[in-house]
Order: C-alpha cells, then sequence, then structure tokens
C-alpha cells in the first residue's frame, strides 16, 4: 500500500516530466531589450532582466520581505508608549514567551480540552443490595459510567477557555504577531489578486480578528475604498480596543473616523445571513477547544462567503491539521460549489498528510523590536477556497476549464547546476523532482532556481508513470 512519504524514496528527471507551459516559454523567449542583446545570459544585467520577467507571471507567488504600513507601525509604538509600563526590552522578552507558547500549541481534540479543564466527579449508589443480580449490575454500572462521561464531556467542553487575552497579554501579542499576522494575510491575499485581477473584495468578514491584521491586510493588496464593509469578530474586549487604537484616523480627536470604511466590530458570530465576497479566518483554528466546534464555525464561515474563504494558520504540525481538517470537512460537506484556489492543485487525499506542508513568508517586525533591519521568517499553513469556480475572474476569462498546475511543497536550495524540488501533483501524488541545468528547458530551469515553496510549477506533467523517468531509488541515508 502506498504511503504519503513514499515519494522521498524516488527521484524524478525534471527534463523529462515536466514540459514548460506556453506561457512561461512566451516570456522567456523574447529577446531581452536593445542594451543587453549583446550580454551573455549569465551577466548580472540579463539575469536582472529575466527576472523582472517572473513578475509576468501569475504562477511566480513570491514577495520580497514585507513591512507594516508605515502608519501602523507608528500607531503601534504609540500604543506601548501610552498603556504599557515595561521598557521595551522588557515587553519583547516577554513577548518571545507568548511566542513560544503559541507556536507549541497542540490541537485541541474533546480528550485534550477535558483533560486541561476541571473534571466533575458524580458520585452514585449502585446496586447496593446483597441479592442484585450481578449481571444486571455489571449492565446497570457501564450505562452509568457512560452517562456520567457524556454528561462530564458536555460540562467541561463548556468550561474549557483558551488564552486569555488580558490588558498586558494584548501589548505582548502586538509585539509578537502584528508583523507576522500582517505579512503572512497580504501574502496569501496577495496570490488572490494575483491569479484572480478581476476579483475586487466589496465586504470582508474577519472571524478571530485579533489586531485587525487581515482589514489592514486587504486594504494593502487591494486599494484604499475597494472594501466598504469590514465586519470583524473578536471576543476579547481588550483586544477589540487594542484594534480600535490602531484603527483611528486622528489621535486625540472627538470623532471616532477610522483609516478605513465601514469597520464594525462585534464579539460573537453574527446570526444573520448576509453574505460577503471575502472571509477570512485566521491563527483562530487553534483556539477552538475540539473538532466539532471547529467544524461548526467553519460551516457557518462557509454559509456567508460568496467568492473566497481564507483559512491561514502558523505552519506547525497542529497547524497544518487544523487546515487539513477544514479542507477535509469542506471537500464533504461543502457542496458542489467548492473548489479549492490554493495551494492544493487537486481535491484527492493531501500526499502529505503525515507531514507538514507550508511556506515561507518573510517580513520586517515594526519598529520597536530589536531586530526591525534584519527580515525574519513566518511559516504558515493556509487554504483558500473559491465559492464556484475561481476561473470566473481572471483576465481572459478561460472558458474551457484547464488542468490545475503542479505546486512546489518543498524547496531544497542547492549551489549545482541540479535543482531539487518536492512537487505536488494534480493527481494528489508528490513526487522529488530533479531538473538538470542542461537537459531542462532554460526558462523552466530559470523560474525553478528562482522558485520557492508555494510557487506554482508552469508547466505540464508528462507521462507521469513512465519508468525511465526515475533517476535513481535513494536510501535511507540520501534522503
Amino acid at each position: 500500500m502506498k504511503t504519503a512519504v513514499d515519494f522521498t524514496s524516488r527521484l524524478i528527471n525534471g527534463s523529462l516530466r515536466y514540459r514548460a507551459s506556453d506561457k512561461l516559454q512566451s516570456v522567456f523567449s523574447t529577446p531581452p531589450p536593445e542594451n543587453s542583446r549583446k550580454l551573455d545570459k549569465n551577466s548580472d544585467d540579463c539575469s536582472k532582466t529575466w527576472a523582472s520577467r517572473l513578475k509576468q507571471l501569475p504562477c511566480f507567488l513570491q514577495l520580497p520581505p514585507i513591512s507594516l504600513p508605515a502608519r501602523l507601525d507608528a500607531v503601534a509604538i504609540d500604543y506601548l508608549r501610552e498603556h504599557s509600563a515595561s521598557s521595551p526590552k522588557a515587553i519583547e522578552d516577554r513577548s518571545n514567551i507568548l511566542t513560544n507558547y503559541l507556536w507549541s500549541r497542540p490541537l485541541m481534540s474533546e480528550e485534550k480540552a477535558i483533560s486541561k479543564s476541571s473534571k466533575i466527579h458524580l458520585s452514585k449508589d449502585l446496586c447496593e443490595d446483597e441479592g442484585e443480580d450481578e449481571g444486571l449490575t455489571f449492565a446497570l454500572q457501564n450505562f452509568t459510567s457512560q452517562r456520567e462521561s457524556r454528561i462530564s464531556k458536555d460540562v467541561d467542553l463548556k468550561s474549557w477557555k483558551s488564552l486569555n487575552y488580558s490588558g498586558h497579554t494584548c501589548e505582548l501579542y502586538l509585539v509578537a504577531r502584528l508583523a507576522p499576522n500582517f505579512a503572512t494575510a497580504c501574502r496569501v491575499l496577495y496570490e488572490i489578486r494575483k491569479r484572480c485581477p478581476s476579483f475586487i473584495p466589496r465586504t470582508l468578514f474577519d472571524f478571530g480578528s485579533g489586531l485587525g491584521t487581515v482589514t489592514w491586510a486587504t486594504n494593502t493588496v487591494w486599494p484604499i475604498g475597494c472594501v466598504r464593509e469590514h465586519y470583524l469578530v473578536e471576543p476579547s474586549l481588550h483586544m477589540t480596543r487594542l484594534s480600535e487604537f490602531l484603527f483611528e484616523q486622528q489621535r486625540n480627536s472627538q470623532t471616532s473616523e477610522s483609516v478605513f470604511p465601514g469597520i464594525y466590530h462585534r464579539r460573537f458570530m453574527p446570526s444573520t445571513k448576509n453574505q460577503y465576497n471575502l472571509v477570512v479566518c485566521a491563527n483562530t483554528l487553534l483556539e477552538l477547544p475540539c473538532a466539532s466546534s471547529r467544524s461548526r464555525v467553519i460551516s457557518s464561515l462557509w454559509e456567508k462567503t460568496t467568492d473566497f474563504l481564507v483559512l491561514i494558520e502558523q505552519g506547525t504540525k497542529s497547524g497544518f491539521q487544523a487546515i487539513l481538517e477544514a479542507r477535509n470537512f469542506l471537500l464533504t460537506n461543502g457542496g458542489s460549489d467548492v473548489h479549492i484556489f490554493s495551494p492544493c492543485p487537486h481535491v484527492q487525499i493531501c500526499g502529505k498528510k503525515d507531514s507538514i506542508c507550508n511556506i515561507i513568508v518573510r517580513y520586517y517586525n515594526f519598529g520597536l523590536t530589536r531586530f526591525k533591519n534584519e527580515p525574519s521568517n513566518e511559516l504558515i499553513s493556509y487554504l483558500v477556497i473559491s465559492k464556484g469556480d475561481w476561473r470566473r475572474h481572471q483576465i481572459p476569462i478561460i472558458k474551457p476549464e484547464p488542468d490545475q498546475l503542479p505546486r512546489i511543497v518543498t524547496y531544497k536550495p542547492s549551489k549545482s547546476n541540479q535543482l531539487i524540488h518536492d512537487i505536488c501533483l494534480p493527481s494528489g501524488d508528490v513526487e522529488r523532482v530533479l531538473f538538470p541545468k542542461k537537459q531542462t528547458h532554460a526558462g523552466l530551469y530559470y523560474y525553478m532556481k528562482q522558485a520557492h515553496s508555494g510557487d506554482i510549477v508552469p508547466a505540464e506533467v508528462m507521462n507521469a508513470n513512465k519508468p525511465d523517468h526515475v533517476i535513481e531509488c535513494m536510501n535511507e541515508e540520501d534522503k
């Protein structure tokens, strides 16, 4: 029986398996500008010319390190200066503890939630009569034990609580998560805008809005004013007040005008049937106590979606499992309108379900931190689901539905002329692929050299089961 990690035991020749797409060939087949035509292809000037062409490809999704908007950066520092009694170094040191806690959070199940909550013990006197039938006594005890277990489970799940975001915890969260949360939201939303340029969200629903970074990211990826309504659901009153502070148009003003139009804060999921173009749930699924709770939230969010549902979690084992759980739930219960936009090129069982599928997002911390000038890396796992065929948002609209293109799931940097990537295929399989420089199409080789995890491979998979495409079978030491 094939396992999810069998792909690591074979190395595939990418020059034989993959054919560069027509779009890729056209982008790199045109001659360089007049002043660089005589330059060697390996020269720096010509490389810059080729690098600029990568941006023409909707498959190339990388972004340079992302900085906070200057306004957000400044107002976050102002908040800490006005409300925090600790020094910047002390706040940053404590925020590292919160960062480690958030990174190590497990995906809660009913059993884990119950073990973390206080147990209730129900005492009952069962069958004390000496003349009681032993079989009846056993059956009655077993039935009562199961009933007590169900009652205990219901009470414990109701009493289970996620992290309490008090005023001080919100300050630490601001330092620890403002920049990475903003950057990761920008990266995922940027992919929607680049691949679906005609899609312009008019309404945004953000569940578990926290600091409001999704709203800031949405109004960074699309021009300010495109989104006319921002509906933010955040149960923590302290966190809501902090995000409102960050949204203030003018400080010390008698008016409460926000920097973006139509911002509405609510503490609970609304019962109305209103729908929104863009629905986002970022860094929230791990806060929920069990799978049934997460399923109810995902189902409710899907009902509120008209175009795109976006789920983002940290790229840990738990974060990926939460995303995978939501993916499986939507594919099973979401109906015929469920179309996976990103990152999966298929609707089959995930080829990395027993490991982790994540990407790296680079960002700059905001001004308070000591490492502002050095970019940091954030690992994320994410899922974007389109309600209906997302190709309706392309320009031009592609009427005949093309096959999904493969996607890089693991980037392996190499200083040699041979590139190795783990690639997820439209068939649902994952394979480890080597691209030799001399045998691979020049444009495809250059693209794969610049590409990273999360980028789409602009190539068609040729003869996926052909045995002569296998270069070697690797031993465990070679993996």
